[in-house]
């Protein structure tokens, strides 16, 4: 048995909280709630889950902060073997990895407090005796303020030089050249062109596998996605950033609020998966509906 509990219901029961939030949206429910890095060993633990069931929809309820980005992708994977339509679904927050893991889905339901991440790869540095995850983008971020700070030294230094010196206009630009270069290169050098080269491959997975993702969830223009891709993995200041429903429905994705009564019930879900969560770190559940599959509405929890 691995940390992730997909044992049968403790001694809570039957957990009636998640099959009245599978009622609300009147579908199966994979419950993936975590509270450790997304691993292997939970891809094995929603593999049994699901066992040899076969689905027309299927919702996933997604809570993580991400974590390895080669499950994700195989999650995401696993869940089209199972399901024709797969719908994920974000009460909280699916950051980094689970990000990854909702592209893969037709449709992304989410809460108005939600949030999702970018998809910059997170690496595992071990710097000055503190061992911890960074983002690969951040060098890439420090290069590009370098070059900013250069060329706003290049020009300032011409404007002066230009202004006061009394010299011709090439000879302003060689010496503000001679000095923009003496003042960034020890900068530069501080940066190490083997890990920019590790990071950017590191940065190309996460692009990669959405790539992947969205061109069999239906995106057919290649520039399109291309561009959202971009956006999320190049586009946000920080690896925490806050990607909320109105931010994905402008880059172009298909995402949609809870109506009211799958809100409420997804609340009372997540509190309810938290706790048994919080026993073993994670909680993998797959719950079928006990009430009749309910006709989509024509308004569905759409934003206006």
């Amino acid at each position: 048995m691995t940390k992730s509990q997909t044992q049968p219901p403790t001694k809570r029961g039957q957990l009636p909280e998640l099959v009245d939030f599978a009622n609300a949206r009147g579908r199966p429910t994979v419950f993936l709630v975590l509270l450790e890095p997304l691993a292997p060993t939970h891809l094995s633990d929603l593999q049994s889950a699901l066992g040899d069931q076969q689905f027309d929809d299927l919702d996933i309820v997604i809570q993580s902060r991400g974590g390895n980005i080669h499950t994700a992708y195989q999650i995401a994977d696993l869940l089209r073997l199972h399901a024709k339509h797969v719908f994920a679904c974000v009460p909280h927050y699916a950051k980094s990895a689970a990000t990854l893991l909702c592209l893969g889905a037709d449709e992304i339901v989410m809460d108005r407090l939600a949030q999702l991440g970018p998809l910059d790869t997170q690496v595992f540095e071990d710097a000055k005796g503190k061992a911890e995850f960074t983002s690969a983008l951040n060098p890439f971020k420090a290069l590009e303020q370098l070059q900013a700070f250069s060329l706003e030294a290049l020009n300032a230094s011409v404007k002066m030089l230009v202004a006061r010196s009394g010299l011709s206009l090439d000879e302003c630009v060689k010496r503000a050249i001679e000095f923009a270069v003496g003042t960034t290169s020890p900068l530069f050098s501080q940066l190490d062109p083997e890990k920019l080269g590790e990071y950017s491959r590191a940065l190309a997975i996460g692009s990669e596998y959405g790539e992947r993702l969205l061109r069999r969830s239906g995106w057919e223009d290649a520039r399109q996605r291309s561009e959202v891709l971009n956006e999320l993995v190049h586009g946000y200041p920080s690896h925490d950033y806050i990607i909320d429903y109105r931010e994905l429905q402008e880059l172009g994705l298909n995402v949609k609020l809870f109506a009211p009564e799958e809100g409420d019930a997804a609340h009372k879900a997540m509190a309810c998966s938290l706790l048994e969560a919080g026993e073993n770190g994670a909680f993998v559940r797959l719950v079928n509906p006990t009430e009749p599959t309910r006709k989509p509405r024509a308004n569905d929890a759409k934003e206006e």
